[in-house]
């Protein structure tokens, strides 16, 4: 059955039928080799550690130490091998450490005698099936010695894993290559393990002390890197690799170096390095966070300003961000920080170097990982991959853990439902999991109706999570409370309470600046009266703000051994924070900006104005938003102020931002009720959501796309000059002012007599002229000729006879079809 030569023992008493088959004498010259060939044919002995499995076992000697290999192969089954003792005892065991599904178990063995079992996996039932078993001593497992290191000369090997190379001495299913050096005086050192197609890992050990370094991508890529200080002597470095053979290429390349490290030249360096990392200590599953942190450059030397950057990323579960790359303000010895709670004595803030806002989706334990690689500038040779193609020249980064909650957590607060006290809590176990408990105060074992308890949960979730620390609160802590008080009532929090309140205050507004009465006229609309208009909203704005943050202090103030909030008081917290957050916010906030404009040197040309419009204006509503909030209001003029709405949004743009962002954050305000339920676990309580006037979702719906090309949409723009003469162009619904040649009506003009521009041009187009004439009773008309011909005539098409000089009137917006045609093709036509 066995196609070998040697004698054969009895193993045991347990196994007294099973016959140990000698292999004989493992050797170091001529005798390096032991094989054996078999078959498994379904009747042999049981394997001693995997029942129902055949087995064979062999018995061979090492005569000299070493590295040993024994494989066992088998085409037609899934072979299992034991190293054992000579009495039995197991040393190591391998499946698949071969070829395919072929077993192989690799190590340093010492002089004496050694049993393999031969076994496989599956079971008899997979049926016979032959084997070879090979154990042989390996060649070049031994250290190679790369010489002494010395001052401006670095060892180097090179070298391949591949399936046969020697396997590691700590784990042998990774290939290896074992390399010693020497070190004649003391020094830093550093040893760098670079492949291209592979995953490199270092180990570095002493006689003295065993283990004392290792690294998994360290360096650049997944290549690794050891950087230490050592005392002069002999040392040892093991390359090898992270994957298993069998998970490996078939072949991959790598290169080691050992490297004397100038320590003087190194301090010099630029070394930038994440200097602090801050969070909240918990936060909830769900919930956006802001990371802060400091980086400095705490080496001796700038980062050049020649292509050099900085890469700033984070990294978690199943997160990950990264900044624009930061170049040119790494000088030796500065710091940035990314968020006032990192900020240190020396450091400041910069707008490249941002704070990352992160959410975790899971709850219990986590992580994250805040790093910064230094790369040197784009390698010109390297042609489109020059980007790319960048040498790493520094890499750190901090581990900072933190807490995710299943929801929010707080300590013991007492509230009234109807005419009863409850006290509410949320704690957290040790895996983020929140239980939120309520206890009748009169009788804490008593049952409560579930509703009860619901109601119980969101009026302590109103008071922990919104009404403690309102004023705090981002788009609030800025709002002023010195205003005479004005009370304002608001239903609840949801999307359709603040879309009506929205759109009756709006209709009201408008009613009382008299601007609707000009538009009825047809007649240009003074832009400051526009900034009248909104400076008024915003004194009514922080009167209404007054008002509530008065009875928020109230609240808070409450007297001590009295329950903190009721059901009622929670619904009114809740929606007052919603109505200031989307409706007083952006009112105030236009009139800061309209007070900056008027005394800023550029007027509404200063770029610091246009900087303010566009860190406010964040959001674009749909094009029905205004509408529906107008009719929600009961407005019966709705189509009157939506025309009104898009002149003066297009004279004075912080109009256009004021509705924007109250309209978007009215819309976004159920996502956020929903979201505040859910946080709370209450967000199934049918009666609750009705409570606060949350409706489902409305269905999401695709819009058509739009045609091609698009009209321009535009205004036409007059202003009086101190001459007589008045001035006209065109600007686009963006902002962009165009001003064509011949574009200046005489103070002397006929009346009824239309005078042309030169053409007026978009993205090198001529997309038609302007038209102007003096009409009777001193005012004048526009209109614009598109490029085939046709007259538009905007709605608002007269320049009053008061027009103030050196303020530019519009037109209402009109659209002029897109050229088809460039300017040159435009002309010879």
């Amino acid at each position: 059955m066995l196609a070998v030569a040697g004698s054969s023992i009895a193993l045991g008493q347990e196994a007294a039928e099973c016959e140990v088959t000698d292999l004989g004498t493992l050797g170091s010259l001529f005798d390096r080799t032991l094989e054996a060939e078999g078959r498994w044919t379904t009747e042999d002995c049981d394997s001693r550690f995997r029942a129902g499995n055949d087995a064979h076992t062999y018995r061979f000697e090492v005569a000299d130490a070493g590295r040993v290999r024994i494989g066992l192969t088998s085409p037609e089954a899934d072979s299992y091998l034991y190293l054992l003792t000579e009495d039995g005892s197991r040393i190591a065991d391998n499946d698949d450490n071969g070829e395919r599904l072929d077993a192989r178990v690799e190590r340093d063995l010492t002089p004496g005698v050694y049993l393999v079992e031969a076994t496989t996996v599956g079971g008899r039932e997979r049926g016979p099936a032959d084997f070879t078993l090979t154990i042989s001593r390996l060649e070049g497992c031994d250290f190679v010695h790369l010489g002494t290191l010395e001052p401006g000369v670095d060892l180097t090997a090179e070298g391949s894993w591949s399936l046969e190379t020697c396997g590691s001495r700590y784990v042998s299913a990774h290939p290896a290559h074992a390399y010693s050096f020497t070190l004649a005086e003391s020094a830093r050192v550093r040893i760098d393990l670079e492949s291209e197609n592979g995953d490199p890992v270092l180990s570095l050990a002493s006689l003295e002390h065993g283990i004392i370094g290792a690294n998994d991508d360290g360096a650049e890529g997944r290549n690794s890197r050891i950087e230490q200080y050592l005392q002069a002597g002999v040392y040892f470095i093991e390359a090898t690799t992270y994957l298993e053979r069998d998970r490996q290429p078939l072949q991959a390349d790598f290169t080691l170096t050992v490297h004397l490290v100038d320590e003087a030249a190194q301090q010099q360096e630029p070394r930038l390095k994440i200097e602090e990392v801050r969070t909240p200590a918990e936060v909830v599953a769900g919930d956006p966070f802001t990371v802060d942190y400091r980086i400095g450059n705490l080496g001796g030397g700038e980062l050049p300003d020649d292509g050099s950057r900085a890469l700033i990323y984070i990294v978690g579960p199943r997160v990950f961000d990264l900044l624009d790359p930061v170049s040119g303000v790494w000088d030796a010895g500065v710091a940035y920080h990314a968020g006032d709670e990192t900020a240190s004595a020396s450091s400041t803030a910069i707008d490249e170097v941002a704070p990352f806002e992160l959410a975790f989706s899971k709850h219990g334990p986590t992580w994250l990982f805040v790093g910064v690689v230094t790369q040197g500038p784009p390698d010109e040779t390297a042609g489109p991959n020059a980007d790319a193609d960048r040498e790493e020249i520094g890499f750190h980064g901090l581990w900072h853990n933190l807490m995710v909650l299943s929801g929010p957590a707080f300590e013991p607060v007492d509230i009234t439902i109807g005419s009863s006290d409850y006290t509410v809590t949320a704690e957290a176990d040790a895996d983020g999991e929140v239980t939120t408990t309520v206890a009748l105060i009169a009788d804490p074992d008593a049952d409560i109706d579930p509703q009860v308890q619901m109601q119980a949960i969101y009026t302590a979730g109103a008071l922990t999570q919104i009404l403690d620390g309102v004023f705090e609160r981002p788009a609030l802590s800025g709002l002023s409370e010195d205003s005479d008080p004005e009370r304002v009532n608001v239903a609840n929090p949801s999307s359709s309470s603040l879309i009506s309140a929205f759109g009756q205050q709006y209709a009201a507004s408008l009613s009382a600046s008299g601007l609707i009465d000009g538009w009825r006229a047809r007649e240009a609309i003074n832009p400051t009266a526009i900034e009248e208009l909104w400076l008024d909203a915003a004194s009514a704005a922080s009167s209404r703000y007054a008002s509530m943050a008065a009875g928020w202090r109230s609240l808070l103030d409450r007297a001590e051994g009295q329950p903190e909030l009721s059901f009622q008081d929670a619904v009114t917290v809740h929606s007052q924070v919603a109505y200031a957050e989307s409706i007083v916010a952006p009112a105030v906030a236009a009139g800061d900006i309209i007070a900056a404009a008027r005394s800023a040197d550029g007027g509404w040309e200063d770029p610091g104005i246009w900087a303010m419009l566009a860190e406010q204006w964040t959001c674009s509503p749909g094009e029905d938003a205004l509408r529906e909030a107008l009719e929600a209001a009961g407005a019966d003029n709705v189509d009157e102020l939506l025309a009104l709405d898009s002149y003066l949004r297009l004279a004075r743009p912080v109009h256009g931002m004021a509705v924007d962002q109250a309209l978007c954050a009215a819309a976004a305000a159920d996502a956020a009720l929903w979201r505040f339920l859910q946080r709370l676990s209450v967000g199934g309580s049918a009666e609750l959501r009705e409570m606060l006037g949350l409706a489902p979702p409305a269905p999401v719906t695709t819009p058509e796309p739009p045609a091609t090309p698009e009209p321009h949409r535009l205004q036409i723009i007059v202003r009086l000059a101190d001459d007589g003469r008045l001035e006209y162009g065109v600007e686009l619904a963006g902002g962009e002012r165009i001003l064509p040649p011949n574009r200046f009506l005489p103070a002397d003009a006929a009346v009824g007599h239309w005078h042309m521009s030169g053409d007026v041009e978009v993205d090198g187009n001529a997309i038609g002229k302007i038209r102007a004439r003096r009409v009777a009773a001193g005012r004048t008309e526009v209109s614009f000729r598109d490029a085939d011909g046709e007259v538009i005539t905007p709605d608002i098409a007269f320049l009053p006879t008061d027009a103030a000089a050196g303020v530019w009137y519009r037109s209402s917006e009109i659209e002029v079809p897109a050229a088809l045609l460039d300017s040159e093709d435009l002309a010879g036509a």
